[in-house]
């Protein structure tokens, strides 16, 4: 039987505009196993983007608990909070993220610089490996505007893997390509669940369920029962 990889309990969270607070989670509970795939779908507004920054250490709840392989997240100072994430988490956006400054391989060696106790020597090996993975070793000395959407993507992917996480979460990782080219995506994305990656997607797209593990809907801040709209 799988072991859980991350466990929330109660979780809530809300925003302050002037005196008035705007509930966003309602105590939410979620248990996520080591090597799932779980998508958890929603409208705009329902709160999918603020629990996935919760999941991901990027944002502070105001209620209830959260334990990642046994780890009381809320415990955890900031300092530890970042290095913690550094070293169990890849992140994948909707809009990639990428800089646009910076060549394929230094948007993908940033993590590692993060990390720290890396030569550079060893992080161009990693980026080279990560990104040979994706497909996308010949584009290692490009630039993010000389590639597609697709090629984006992959290169957000990448990044994401460079630092051999547990958790990889994606938020709306097809929301800004095309139709076949977010099939692609999607295709990585469950070629990584297969080599034991756990993979947590937030999306409103429908055709990323076919793929779930386990997928949750979210409305309003809370998880929807089976059957419930």
């Amino acid at each position: 039987m799988p072991q859980i990889l991350l466990k929330i309990k109660g979780l809530t969270k809300s925003y302050r505009l002037g005196k008035r607070a705007y509930p966003v989670l309602k105590s939410l509970d979620l248990c996520v196993p080591e090597g799932s795939f779980v998508v958890i779908m929603g409208k705009s507004g329902s709160g999918k983007t603020t629990l996935l920054n919760m999941i991901g250490l990027l944002d502070r709840f105001d209620e209830g608990s959260y334990h990642y392989q046994g780890v009381d997240i809320a415990g955890l100072d900031e300092n530890r909070r970042c290095s913690f994430r550094n070293e169990h988490i890849g992140f994948v956006f909707q809009q990639f993220h990428l800089i646009e400054a910076l060549s394929v391989a230094q948007n993908v060696e940033i993590p590692l610089i993060y990390h720290g106790g890396y030569s550079y020597r060893r992080r161009l090996e990693r980026v080279k490996q990560s990104l040979d993975e994706l497909g996308l070793a010949d584009k290692i000395n490009n630039y993010p505007n000389e590639l597609s959407g697709g090629e984006q993507q992959r290169v957000s992917i990448s990044r994401a893997l460079v630092n051999n996480p547990d958790l990889i979460l994606a938020d709306e990782p097809t929301g800004a390509l095309d139709t076949e080219t977010g099939r692609q995506v999607i295709t990585q994305l469950m070629n990584l669940n297969k080599q034991g990656k756990t993979v947590l997607v937030v999306t409103h797209d429908e055709e990323m369920k076919r793929y779930a593990t386990e997928c949750l809907r979210l409305k309003d801040g809370v998880f929807l029962k089976e059957g419930e709209a």
